[in-house]
């Protein structure tokens, strides 16, 4: 298997750390920085984003039952990971369990336009499907710009640009290139701060709940997609946060 890692500064944007691969001297590919894979459940944390912004609050209820949708004469019925169904749940057991049917029900409810909106907003720059799997992670990103999306939550709503060089200087230690962190505020903080309390609960006693080990406060939010052809994790504590993905470079499980 391969693997990337990103990690970065919310408050700054600087990258403290990046490896786009296991072994550079099989392969120099960066998969950190070019390599479009699908999030699967990491993707949510924008769906509830966009209705923590619309106004519902992780008490608000969803019903985690059998759904079907036909169209074209072709029949999607998603299931959750585990193949149960849990009745009514709350967002934030939702979240916290990455239970597939509440979310995609919560994105019927918004409409995809304004989750896509607020994954923009954050930092997702790759394209996004125009459709319910949306809910699932089904659209490619980089493992940096879904580490950079989660920084905007991370740093109270305020997105800051991934920055790879601070600054550059010449042998007598002139100043050749400097590049100045600049925010811009992509999230009401009060929202950013609610989303956090409830990615905390992933780690607590979640689908994160391993990442306990590190006895820190911490946030993040896990991912797989289908056949667990790619497993993702990205998290943070109130000063750092990191994206880790594995998975094969011809996805298999």
């Amino acid at each position: 298997p391969e693997d990337a890692l990103a990690v970065m500064e919310p408050a700054t944007g600087y990258v403290k750390a990046l490896i786009g691969g296991a072994d550079f001297a099989r392969t120099e590919f960066n998969r950190a920085l070019h390599a479009h894979r699908q999030p699967g459940s990491a993707f949510k944390p924008f769906v509830y984003l966009a209705a923590l912004e619309a106004g519902h609050s992780p008490s608000d209820v969803l019903d985690d039952s059998p759904i079907r949708y036909v169209s074209a004469g072709k029949v999607w019925a998603p299931e959750n990971y585990d193949g149960k169904f849990r009745g009514p749940v709350t967002l934030q057991q939702a979240l916290e369990e990455s239970i597939n049917i509440p979310t995609i029900r919560l994105l019927e409810q918004l409409g995809v336009a304004p989750v896509i909106a607020a994954a923009r907003r954050a930092g997702i720059q790759s394209p996004l499907p125009q459709d319910l799997t949306l809910a699932l992670g089904s659209g490619d990103v980089t493992l940096l710009e879904l580490t950079g999306a989660q920084a905007t939550i991370a740093n109270q709503g305020v997105h800051m640009e991934p920055l790879m060089v601070r600054y550059v200087t010449d042998a007598q230690g002139r100043l050749v290139e400097e590049n100045i962190p600049q925010g811009q505020e992509a999230i009401d903080p009060r929202v950013a701060v609610g989303l956090t309390h409830m990615l905390q609960g992933v780690v607590e006693q979640g689908t994160a709940v391993a990442a306990r080990v590190l006895e820190r406060p911490l946030a993040g939010k896990t991912g797989t997609t289908n056949d667990f052809s790619n497993a993702w994790f990205v998290g943070y504590t109130p000063s750092i946060v990191a994206g880790v993905w594995v998975g094969h470079d011809r996805p298999r499980s």
